[in-house]
């Protein structure tokens, strides 16, 4: 039978389906991706630890322990191919997308891949938390999953990273005593970024009880320390937004303003949620001084327009809210409409919700 060029391009296509969705055909080696710019880390994954991954590099002939806390994800060899994507709708913010995925990816790793299976209830346990974000009622049920993997998972690399995500929900849903639980935890971590996190969340919940002058205390030493790394430098930026905060609730405005902008001039791209609470704090000052009320609008907007920004759906729905309270105040009724609209359609069960209706 004769082989037509049509009939060609139809095998080659076949072979390229195949060989792009075969979980035969998929990652043959373990490769960590680590934070920031640094160059991957493959070979072969041979021992995992709260602390540290150990990748085998056949070709150099030696072992390479990966420090947990500078591991952005891993790359598992045999890992199902609906991985991967479940990762890229995870950072896109298609959340729903991404549980999803993971749930699928769940159901197709054998019981001969645990440390992949532990990897994948991780990610499921963090996009809850995330989707908790915009829908309280969803708190509750995101705290249990992540307390639950982290009894579970004691020696496992995520650990750590498990009890900030642990904390931070805990504090959304007003759980002061559990989010002091899990940052006493990660004060007991062997670097130094994590322990500025862990000092972090502990002025976080003074704050929560309203003890503005000891989280402030706790913000200032941090934010006064001398970061020796990218991950501390965040850290060191983040507790200036703590140090803002506080200055804000004592009515020094103009002081709270200069540091937010400092943070907002120094951190990068990819610690978006605290550009994103910069900006919310930002306006926050300039609308409680009244006459600032473009750049308080200004600020919000920036949470509101830039999609790595608007990510964050609890303060993406602060900012909305924000947004439909100022833009009236400028003689754009319709603008705050609009900004009322959008906070309703796209994160029905916010608390901010709550507080457009009531006027609040």
């Amino acid at each position: 039978m004769q082989i037509t060029p049509t009939r060609r391009l139809f095998v080659a296509a076949q072979s390229l389906v195949l060989l792009l969705f075969s979980p035969v055909l998929g990652q043959e080696i373990d490769t960590v991706y680590l934070k920031g710019e640094a160059k991957p880390v493959a070979g072969e994954i041979t021992a995992v630890d709260k602390t540290s991954v150990t990748v085998n590099q056949k070709v150099a002939r030696k072992d390479v322990p990966v420090p947990a806390n500078t591991i952005s994800y891993i790359a598992w060899s045999g890992e199902p191919p609906t991985l991967n994507l479940a990762r890229s709708n995870e950072r896109a913010g298609n959340l729903s997308e991404a549980v999803a995925g993971y749930q699928e990816a769940l159901s197709a790793i054998g019981s001969d891949n645990p440390d992949i299976k532990r990897d994948v209830e991780f990610f499921l346990a963090r996009t809850t938390s995330k989707l908790a974000q915009a829908d309280p009622e969803q708190l509750q049920a995101a705290i249990q999953q992540l307390r639950q993997f982290a009894e579970q998972n004691r020696n496992f690399y995520r650990y750590y990273d498990t009890q900030i995500l642990l904390a931070e929900t805990a504090l959304l849903a007003n759980d002061v005593s559990s989010a002091e639980a899990a940052y006493t935890v990660l004060e007991q971590s062997p670097w130094l970024d994590y322990q500025m996190a862990a000092k972090i969340g502990r002025a976080k919940t003074l704050l929560a009880r309203n003890d503005i002058a000891a989280a402030k205390q706790v913000y200032d030493e941090v934010a006064s320390s001398n970061p020796s790394s990218p991950a501390e430098k965040a850290k060191q930026l983040e507790a200036m937004l703590g140090q803002a905060e506080c200055l804000q609730r004592q009515s020094a405005y103009d002081q709270a303003a200069d540091i937010l902008q400092t943070v907002i001039d120094q951190t990068s791209a990819e610690e978006s949620r605290v550009l994103a609470e910069a900006y919310l704090r930002l306006g926050d000052g300039y609308a409680a001084q009244g006459q600032k009320v473009k750049e308080a609008i200004l600020a919000y907007l920036h949470v509101d327009v830039v999609p790595s920004l608007a990510s964050h759906a609890d303060l993406h729905a602060e900012a909305l809210y924000r947004l439909a309270q100022l833009w009236p105040v400028v003689s754009q009724p319709a603008r705050g409409a609009d900004a009322s609209a959008k906070l309703e359609a796209d994160y029905p069960n916010s608390p901010w919700v709550e507080k457009l209706g009531s006027g609040g």
